[in-house]
């Protein structure tokens, strides 16, 4: 139904464009052509339905955290191309506040199947996921019930809503753990602390006609540790689905654990085998673990060679792990987060550059060594003459924003190496906000 309303939109706009430029005559005012399509009814029934819940002293909420925090979403549930939608909500005087009222299509209009409810403060975060393998997918609902008190809920939609499992949890995420397979359900990751104090990640698989604890694996991070880091999912390789779980300490170390399905059982295949903890660590610089060379494995951040005054930029070594905890070297990048960009290196650069840095109050350049050798010089330029001062002398510009420009130049180093202005475009990238993260 949203794809309907935006078809229709967009073929409305492009009817006014073609006519316009072919010189189409109208009998009807440009008022009218752009008056918007009327909002079909069922929507309308779904308007009225939550106009009521209002009328009745509820209000609007979204949930804090996660990929989704509409007040209101759609969500095909059942899989049968029609979306159901499901709205947050919250009525303070009651003695379970938080509600999720779920809404079915209907003919033409929209009828309230049923209400969920919790005590608590907020809806930390929501997924949707068939859990179970029934091609349908679960609600998964993360409660924010006090200060430092959360519980994940795993719901089965019905009249009568059925909770398939409930347990405190620090984080969650929702991931296919077999990369191979497009058959297998989900699996619900809970990363919690024990009564003991102890880290752990709990494996919830469908087994038996119940959502249950699978496979529990020793975190090295404390919950914490957690909370300031990451949790990415991705592909080890063609075959197995990882999860890379990192945590920084009070030392600004990143530790990163892979957690990988073996034999139906969650393994760190980076855990130390006389200590249980990973082997994994690296001086933390706000980058987490991700594809970075666009190969479809994830990479992690092994090391980094920092430049002076800016101690969050510098030269990352990028490294892939097999499923039996092998590092492979895979790449290495200078990020320059202060900025906002970073580029891919050569390879045959490796262990062999170094780079500094320098700015003011409207320039910044960062300058690299190759065997001692100058090469390359990459600038930020912002300020009102910034057009000009990117092409003086042999700068040239590598991308555009809108108050700032990226420019290059190369040195008498790196023409002897053979470089050149394609080289450093290709190679130059914007940091395009926070990259993606399993956390739904």
């Amino acid at each position: 139904m949203k794809r309907y309303l935006r078809k229709t939109m967009l073929l409305l706009m492009l009817t006014i464009a073609v006519c316009l430029l072919g010189g189409c005559q109208f009998t009807a005012s440009v008022e009218d052509l752009l008056t918007l399509p009327q909002m079909p009814l069922e929507y309308t029934g779904l308007s009225k339905e939550i106009d009521s819940l209002i009328a009745g002293g509820y209000e609007y909420t979204s949930p804090t955290s996660g990929q989704n925090i509409q007040s209101v979403q759609m969500v095909d549930l059942n899989n049968d191309g029609d979306e159901e939608a499901v709205a947050f909500f919250r009525r303070s005087e009651d003695e379970k506040p938080l509600k999720i009222v779920v809404f079915w299509p209907e003919e033409d209009t929209y009828r309230r199947i049923c209400t969920i409810e919790s005590s608590g403060t907020d809806i930390e975060r929501v997924s949707y996921q068939d859990l179970t393998g029934d091609g349908t997918k679960e609600l998964i609902v993360g409660w924010k019930i006090g200060t430092d008190v959360q519980t994940v809920a795993v719901y089965e939609i019905a009249a009568k809503p059925v909770t398939l499992m409930r347990s405190g949890y620090t984080r969650f995420t929702v991931q296919v753990m077999d990369a191979a397979s497009s058959t297998e359900p989900a699996n619900l990751v809970v990363l919690r602390s024990t009564v003991e104090g102890k880290s752990v990640a709990e494996l919830y698989q469908w087994k038996d006609n119940s959502l249950s604890v699978s496979s529990t694996c020793a975190l090295s991070s404390t919950m914490a540790e957690l909370n300031r880091g990451s949790i990415t999912a991705g592909n080890i390789d063609d075959r197995t689905r990882g999860l890379y779980v990192t945590g920084v300490n009070d030392r600004n170390q990143a530790v990163t654990d892979i957690l990988v399905c073996k034999d139906g059982a969650l393994t760190n295949v980076v855990a130390n085998s006389r200590t249980g903890l990973s082997s994994v660590t690296y001086p933390y610089c706000q980058i987490m673990p991700q594809d970075i060379n666009g190969d479809g494995v994830v990479e992690t951040p092994d090391s980094r060679q920092g430049t002076e005054r800016k101690t969050n930029d510098g030269i990352i070594s990028w490294r892939r792990y097999d499923s039996d905890g092998q590092a492979f070297w895979v790449e290495d990048t200078y990020h320059c987060l202060s900025d906002g960009w970073y580029f891919t290196l050569d390879n045959d650069w490796h262990n062999r550059i170094t780079a500094t840095a320098k700015d003011n109050a409207a320039e910044s350049r960062v300058t690299w060594y190759v065997d001692g050798e100058a090469v390359a010089v990459l600038y930020t330029i912002s300020g009102d003459n910034r057009e000009n001062r990117a092409t003086q002398g042999n700068r040239f510009i590598l991308r555009r924003q809108t108050a700032v420009i990226f420019a290059g130049e190369l040195l008498a180093g790196g023409e002897e190496l053979g470089l050149d202005e394609n080289f450093l475009r290709e190679n130059f990238n914007l940091i395009m906000g926070t990259w993606a993260s399993a956390d739904n």
